[in-house]
Formats: C-alpha cells, structure tokens, sequence
C-alpha cells in the first residue's frame, strides 16, 4: 500500500494505492480513526483492481461507505460505532492517526498509517487575546515562518457566538496565512447576546491583525459565515480602508435584527443601530421599502468570495448570494467576485475551512444537506479561499 504523503494536514489530500492484487479482485479498503472520546469511527469502500493489480482512491468505488468517484471518502465519511451516538468526528488539536487496511475475501493484503496533523504538529503558534479596556477576545495564529509578507485574515463565526473559529483560522496559519479568530459575543467581557454589537469593535480587531510581522496590511480579508457573513459583508463595505477583501459563507444581503430580542439592533455604526429588516421579512432578499436595509456591498474594496447551499434550511442563503451578486454586477463592482453553490449542501458549508473529518445525519438535521454534499462543499470552499489567498 501506497500513501502520498503519510503526514499532511487535516485539509490536505491524500492519494492511497493499493498494488500487487489478483487481477479483478474485489478489494475492500478500511479505515479506522478514533476521536477524542477513544470511539473508534470507521469506513469501507470497495474497489475492483484493474488488469494491473492496483486500486486507488481516485477510482470509483462499487460499495461500502460510498459509491462512485470519492478520493478522500475514506476520510470525510467515518461512521460512530453503533453504541455511540456523537455527531461530530473531534480531534486534538495536533491531529489524529487514521489506520488503512486493504482485504482481498476477507484476508487483509496490505496495511498503512496515515498522519492527519492539526496545525501545531507544523509550528503554529497561537497567541490569546483577551479584552482589557476594551480590548478584543480571539486568538491569533501565526506561521511557523513566512517569507516576506503574507495576506492575513480575520475570521469569526455566526449566530452560535463565542469563540468557535480557532481551528479555521488556525489551518489557515498552517498554510502561511496569519490569522485570527474572533469572537464578539458570548464570551467573557464581551455581550453575551447578537445585539448593539459595534462595527468598531471589529476594526480594532482589525488593526491588531495588520501590525503583526509578516502580514502584509493591503491584503487583510474578513472571513464570516451565517451572521458572521453578514458582519463580513459590512466590514467590507463600511470599512474599505481596512478590509481587502471578504469571505461571505452562507451570508444575508440584508441587516438582519438582533437576537434573540429581534426588537433591537444586532449592529451598530458610529454608536447608532444599522438599519434592519423586521422578523416579518425574514428571508427576503431585497424587501419593499427597506433599500437602508440592504447592504451597500458595492463600497467593498477588493475581492469578494460567497458561498451557499441550496439545502439551506436556516435562511435562503442562494437568494441572498443571488441579490448580492445581482446588485454588484449592477454597479459595475471592479473587483473579483466569485460565488459558490452547492445543490447538495446546507447551511454548514461555510467556506472557511475543510478539516476532512466526518459527521453524521444527526448533524445536519437543522441545517439541511446531505452528509456527502456537505464535506464535498466544505473541501471546494475551502480550496476556492486558499486559491484567493495566494492570488493576493
């Protein structure tokens, strides 16, 4: 058995190959990963060798786990055991080991370790940052080295709060970007529900990531998903100074109200409420009488990335992809836009980040997509946002 390379990152692909079989074998690959709870999660696929004696993940496979074309299937569709019941395949932060077993009629022919390493394992280093006189609450995530100067990132999650971004951000360092993950409420020292938070704060979040060694300050992009997204979208369009380009996953292309108290504002602007939808717009794109509502994304100051999945039970978030796209093409928007859609995904694609682990139907129940449409999004969108990164 064949492994390029043996030790990569959680969101790096790995190639397996399999030789010396019988011609035409029935082969079962099996791969088993234990997560942070000792439960062992496992998955199969089963491939025909060729005329040759080979199979390899890049080839379709007839059963098991998946069906079809699916090369890091073994590794995104791990199943609990039976008497387990988690959602999520966790991990530690420095990654996990995944054991392959090749089977020809029940006898195992052939066996590897592959390391999935998390971003310590490759030098990361993370820095807490904690809000003192109003100060910020995140964690900033630097690369081991870097030459030169580097596009950075500033990364922050959605309606859920608190500080649920690191390993995102983190992957990104792993891959040469500064980063830092953001949390603006529901964390010490901050409000502890989406409301009157000020567009401000996020700045001085901001200008914390541009004076770190090694980025480079006119390539710094904010990075959101779900009401992350629509802050995302407002940075870039109220703060073009600072922000170089956004990162929108599963966003609205309305101010939305705050929550849970929909009465109040969920951002604010120089000390007064962003103008919003009411609760009875929710969904709407572009509602009748409330243009102050929409966001002027035109006003972003580079480029900008979308994603949504067609599946999205949350909120549309393909309409609001659509109107935001619409709107820019109709004010002649001079930068690159590229918006991803996902017929099979939901609400979880987010765009941030692909740790090619695994989680169940369980997880996805409130969210919508499929578990397979799901982890495919989330590998696109991710590569899509490291190919904007290295064009910068």
């Amino acid at each position: 058995m064949s492994v390029m390379p043996r030790a990569a990152l959680v969101d790096q692909p790995v190639a397996v190959t399999v030789q010396g079989l019988p011609a035409g074998a029935r082969t079962t690959l099996t791969a088993r990963a234990k997560n942070t709870d000792g439960n062992a999660w496992s998955a199969t696929a089963q491939f025909t060798a060729t005329s040759a004696g080979a199979v390899s993940l890049d080839r379709p496979s007839v059963g098991g786990s998946y069906t079809g074309v699916n090369p890091m299937g073994l590794f995104t569709l791990l199943a609990p055991p039976p008497d387990s019941a988690p959602d999520w395949f966790l991990y530690p932060e420095a990654g996990y080991d995944v054991k392959l077993e090749a089977s020809v009629g029940g006898r195992v022919v052939a066996t590897a370790t592959i390391k999935r390493q998390g971003p310590t394992a490759v030098g990361v280093t993370e820095k807490e940052l904690r809000p003192t006189k109003g100060g910020i609450y995140g964690n900033l995530y630097l690369p081991k080295r870097t030459t030169g100067r580097r596009p950075a990132v500033l990364v922050f999650s959605g309606s859920d709060g608190g500080l649920t971004t690191s390993m995102a951000a983190a992957l990104l360092a792993a891959r040469g970007y500064p980063s830092l993950a953001l949390a603006y409420f529901k964390a010490p020292g901050l409000p502890q529900t989406l409301t009157n938070i000020p567009l401000e704060y996020f700045t001085s979040a901001l200008r914390v990531l541009r004076a770190q060694p090694g980025v480079d300050p006119d390539h710094v992009l904010v990075a959101g998903v779900s009401r992350g997204g629509e802050a995302a979208l407002l940075l870039g369009a109220h703060f073009p100074q600072l922000v170089n380009g956004v990162v929108a996953g599963v966003p609205s292309s309305v101010v939305n109200p705050g929550l849970p108290d929909t009465t109040r504002a969920a951002w604010t602007l120089g000390g007064r409420p962003l103008p919003a939808v009411s609760p009875s717009e929710f969904g709407q794109p572009n509602p009748p009488g409330k243009a102050q509502a929409v966001i002027p994304v035109e006003r972003i100051g580079g480029p900008v990335l979308l994603a949504c999945g067609e599946q999205d039970l949350v909120w549309p978030s393909c309409a609001y992809v659509d109107a935001i796209t619409a709107r820019l093409r109709a004010r002649r928007f001079a930068h690159p836009v590229t918006a991803l859609r996902y017929r099979d995904a939901g609400h979880l694609i987010g765009g941030l980040t692909a740790w090619y682990g695994s989680l169940t139907d369980d997880a996805l129940t409130s969210f919508g997509g499929t578990v397979a449409g799901t982890q495919a999004a989330q590998a696109d969108a991710h590569a899509k946002l490291l190919a904007l990164l290295a064009s910068q």
